[in-house]
């Protein structure tokens, strides 16, 4: 993680009209000179949903911050409006929505990272800060404010003082089997930015709604453990983790838990004869799509159900990746639209536009090839395929039916008969 900035010891013996001159080295190695002046600072930033920026002033009078501009790309810049001013060690929260109107930017921040910049109404530029990937529930912030100590924090402190200590930040929890069964123990991998400063890290974890069960994990190359013993009936097992420091600060992941945590499900259902049936991975003229109100050509899957009884694919998963099972989620809240009836088809968008409706999905097809799986409600393989560099508007599909041969069809057949 890198900061765009030293900050001088010295800053507070100096007068403020005093002009100071930072660099920062990117990471491409050229340096950008940054002018401080004005006691302002990116403060803090939370990029997870409701994106915002705090800023700072770590002077002793108010500050007036009218005009001034903040961006994340340099071509777009926002410029604060009239009338903004930050009290004297007081803070000023900027919301990224991208309305681009009063104290809204024009800009959202992404959770994969990226830089933010601060420029008075002459241009200069007086802060800039690189922020890393940040989950739910973490921001990156400055410990103490307006330090150069840029941390990550699993606990945000919106409008108030980010104080000497950041709460640890989890930065992932993994699960080993990934899809368990009913005699599977289940190991609990997290993550964090530091182990430094720990106090505690715990796994709870319950099965059926009961009460949550405690367990302390082990540090261990870097990253905790603990397990979840085997369980021995059917059901939702859910966990979330919390971290704790010596500074008394608490992190969960999921960050909101117990409200909402982790979870798997033991089950024992014997799996649908359903086979993934024909697709199309280059649809550019031949497959309209029309459930946004005009003709799309997305990629698609089509599905076929060889039992004697109708399969609702609700609260399944199809998925590109075959270590990902549980991909993109098929709403389990219409029936009758996810419905298959016996010997019969279905076919499910590829286009990354949940929106549109229940029959489309998370991804779209790779046209140079990958993976295709469908996956029951716990995570259990239906059916896969993995297929090679395909050619627009050809499909490829089973030669008949549910059957294990393979064909390029020069007429696709979406939803109908492969036979």
């Amino acid at each position: 993680m890198t900061t765009s900035r030293s900050f001088p010891i010295l800053l507070k013996a100096l007068s403020v009209s005093t002009i100071l001159f930072f660099t920062s080295c990117s990471d491409d190695g050229n340096e950008e000179p940054v002018v401080q002046n004005e006691d302002i600072f990116i403060n803090e930033l939370y990029a997870a949903g409701d994106d915002w920026i705090e800023l700072y002033n770590a002077g002793e009078a108010t500050k007036d911050i009218s005009g001034y501009f903040i961006y994340d790309d340099a071509t777009k810049k926002y410029q604060l409006p009239a009338n903004t001013s930050i009290p004297a060690k007081g803070f000023l929260v900027l919301t990224c929505d991208d309305s681009g109107t009063g104290l809204h930017t024009n800009f959202r921040l992404t959770s994969n990272g990226e830089s933010v910049s601060l420029e008075t109404t002459d241009g200069k530029l007086i802060d800039k800060v690189d922020f890393p990937p940040l989950n739910d529930g973490q921001s990156y912030g400055r410990y103490p404010d307006g330090s150069a100590n840029l941390v990550i924090s699993g606990n945000t402190s919106q409008s108030s003082t980010n104080g000497q200590d950041q709460a640890p930040a989890i930065t992932s929890t993994t699960r080993t089997p990934l899809v368990p069964g009913l005699a599977d123990a289940v190991t609990i991998t997290t993550e964090l930015v530091s182990t430094a400063g720990m106090s505690s890290v715990k796994l709870f974890y319950r099965l059926n709604s009961g009460t949550f069960n405690e367990i302390t994990m082990v540090l261990n190359s870097g990253h905790y453990t603990g397990t979840i013993p085997a369980q021995n009936t059917t059901g939702k097992v859910e966990y979330y983790i919390e971290a704790k420091n010596n500074a008394d600060k608490t992190a969960l992941d999921p960050f909101d838990a117990p409200t909402k945590s982790h979870n798997y499900l033991l089950n024992t259902d014997a799996l649908p004869m359903l086979f993934i049936n024909e697709f199309m991975a280059a649809n550019t003229s031949c497959c309209p799509d029309n459930d946004s109100g005009v003709d799309e050509f997305d990629d698609w899957i089509e599905i076929f159900n060889a039992g004697s009884q109708p399969v609702n694919i609700g609260g399944m998963f199809l998925s590109d990746d075959k270590t990902n099972p549980f991909n993109s989620k098929i709403p389990s809240d219409n029936p009758a639209a996810t419905t298959i009836p016996a010997g019969g088809f279905i076919v499910l968008w590829a286009d990354g536009s949940r929106s549109q409706g229940p029959l489309h999905l998370d991804f779209s097809l790779a046209a140079a090839g990958e993976d295709i799986g469908l996956y029951y409600i716990d995570g259990r393989k239906i059916d896969d395929f993995t297929f090679g560099a395909q050619v627009d508007n050809k499909s490829a599909g089973r030669s008949n039916n549910g059957g294990n041969s393979w064909v390029t069809f020069n007429t696709p057949t979406p939803g109908q008969s492969n036979n």
